[in-house]
């Protein structure tokens, strides 16, 4: 299949999932772009299998996820505040786990060109469990901005995320 092809099936399917569950969304703070086309873009985040552990890097894909999921999701004021504490939380941890994974690669590359095959082992699984903690922290992350949604908004992501 061609490329074009490949990224046209997730916006379909997406446009698909709006038009069945007739969504009317309102966008927060968003200019220059419609409600349908950010209600269609979180629907392609959320379909995506790494949604469910992935977490905004920087503030600004913070406030963008937000924004998205509230247009979505209608998320109340008092939801968007836990949402936010959730994944700021979420980004503290990462970010020490961030500087913790270069330091081990710094060993790992180290010891390659000393050829220590011990140390190798040993930071490469120190790089496996700190990825295996940075996958952790963003699904717990989401499970809890999960937890906080009503069943109604959860069933709006349900066929997204299945």
């Amino acid at each position: 299949m061609t490329r074009r092809l490949w990224v046209g099936v997730p916006a379909l399917a997406a446009l698909t999932m709006q038009r069945m569950f007739g969504q009317s969304t309102q966008v927060v703070s968003r200019a220059n772009a419609s409600p349908q086309r950010l209600s269609r873009k979180v629907l392609i985040q959320y379909s995506r299998v790494r949604a469910l552990y992935k977490i905004p890097k920087s503030a600004s894909k913070e406030a963008k996820q937000l924004a998205g999921m509230t247009a979505l999701l209608s998320l109340t004021p008092d939801q968007q505040e836990q949402a936010k504490a959730i994944f700021d939380g979420a980004v503290g941890a990462r970010g020490s786990l961030r500087s913790q994974l270069k330091v081990a690669h710094q060993n790992l590359n180290q010891a390659v060109r000393d050829n220590d095959s011990g140390a190798i082992q040993r930071e490469a699984t120190l790089i496996a469990n700190l990825h295996m903690q940075k996958v952790w922290t963003g699904a717990t992350a989401n499970a809890a901005f999960l937890q906080i949604l009503t069943a109604d908004q959860r069933a709006l992501l349900a066929p997204a995320q299945s």
